[in-house]
């Protein structure tokens, strides 16, 4: 993980902001082209809001120093992210948008929860070997 900038520094903000952007467009072609809803100022600065949020959250424990968390959570998004697109594609009468979006908040809450596990682990192993 040499390619992450190191724990508390100022690029870690730069990230985050690039996170949101490439976090944002995703949300945005779904709803508006793939999901075919007409363009609203109102549901687009939502997004932004939200992507905003997941990347505040995961680049700053990023900042802090658990870069497993951001590691594994950032796949558990993109993981999200492309599975959201598939289940928007399958007939689902209706429910295909509520269907992706919870699927794309699962898989996220799964890659986050696992990182901090993950991370737990590794800091335990560390202060374990230390003593």
């Amino acid at each position: 993980m040499k390619y992450m900038p190191p724990t508390k520094s100022d690029r870690w903000i730069t990230w985050m902001l690039i996170y949101a952007i490439l976090l944002w467009l995703p949300f945005i072609l779904h709803r508006f082209v793939l999901l075919g809803q007409t363009f609203s100022i109102t549901i687009s600065l939502r997004f932004a809001l939200l992507a905003l949020v997941l990347s505040g959250i995961v680049n700053g424990l990023g900042w802090f120093g658990a870069r497993l968390v951001w590691l594994i959570t950032t796949i558990g998004i993109v993981i999200g992210l492309v599975l959201m697109f598939i289940y928007s594609n399958t007939n689902m009468s209706g429910w295909a948008d509520l269907a992706a979006f919870l699927t794309f908040y699962l898989c996220t809450l799964g890659g986050f929860t696992l990182g901090l596990l993950t991370e737990g682990m590794y800091w335990l192993i560390r202060k374990l070997h230390k003593s």
